[in-house]
């Protein structure tokens, strides 16, 4: 029984390795070989490739659903009913989404010379939102959800899994010109928060909206407006983004693994009926 459980949490996450692989493996081969000059094209080149191996994972996580070893069907991740408690847990990661916009309050000027790519960049966020998501937690979190999350300390191990994959995964964007130094370790504490509010909410479109708005509203400000970089407000947003990133969210993550229970309105008799069952059954 334990070697099932075992193969049920990794099987997952190999295939979504293996889907992370095959992506970047064709976006690197497509940039550095200058297959499409054109940079609006090179973007609509990943918007495709994203929906297409996004689709894939989802494909995947239909067939777990379909053989019993998923905790929801897919369908139901796109429509499960979001707990009050996921909310207030969300203020700090809201505050992040829409810290950007603070910045305009010193703008001096709006331009629309870069709309088309713009639009199109923004799109491509919500491709990478359903991607990512859709692979590095609807595939990659299916058996950890489904077989571990009973306790706090597998919360934190299921958060923590997910959180390092998902930070090492963007330092492969060393080859687009990021500095991995800078972005891994953001990416990772982002990531374990983004986890958890997968975990305590069941909700896989929640987590793709808010992947995709975090992404977007920076680029939003600084592709339509010119403002004061060096003002007061511009400097307070930044720093404000700083500490949710390295402080709020992994803090928050942890809060969440362990007052899971309280905030998913699950009661105490049930949890622990649900964990003496799970050891007689394991």
């Amino acid at each position: 029984m334990e070697m099932d459980k075992r193969k049920a949490i990794t099987k997952p996450v190999i295939h979504a390795a293996i889907i992370m692989a095959a992506f970047y493996a064709i976006e690197i081969a497509m940039v550095y070989l200058d297959v499409f000059p054109d940079y609006n094209m090179l973007l609509g080149a990943d918007i495709i490739l994203r929906i297409i191996f996004g689709t894939v994972s989802l494909i995947l996580l239909r067939n777990y659903s379909k053989c019993g070893e998923s905790k929801f069907t897919v369908k139901h991740l796109f429509t499960n009913k979001i707990p009050a408690g996921t909310w207030i847990v969300l203020i700090p990661f809201i505050l992040y989404i829409i810290a950007p916009f603070f910045k305009l309050f010193t703008a001096y000027i709006f331009t629309t010379n870069v709309i088309v790519t713009l639009s199109i960049v923004i799109l491509q966020q919500f491709a990478v939102g359903f991607f990512e998501e859709a692979t590095q937690r609807g595939l990659l979190m299916n058996g950890l959800l489904k077989h571990n999350t009973g306790t706090v300390k597998q919360r934190l191990f299921t958060v923590f899994i997910t959180g390092a994959f998902f930070g090492l995964t963007h330092a492969l964007n060393i080859f687009f010109g990021e500095n991995p130094l800078l972005q891994v370790p953001a990416v990772f504490l982002e990531g374990m928060f983004i986890a958890a509010v997968y975990m305590l909410s069941d909700n896989l479109l929640l987590v793709m909206v808010l992947h995709t708005l975090s992404d977007s509203t920076f680029r939003i400000v600084n592709g339509l407006f010119g403002y004061v970089h060096d003002a007061p407000v511009c400097r307070a947003v930044e720093i404000t983004r700083d500490i949710v990133d390295y402080a709020v969210l992994p803090i928050a993550a942890v809060l969440i693994c362990v007052f899971y229970d309280k905030i998913k309105g699950i009661p105490a008799a049930a949890e622990g009926k649900s964990h003496v069952k799970e050891v007689l059954q394991g």
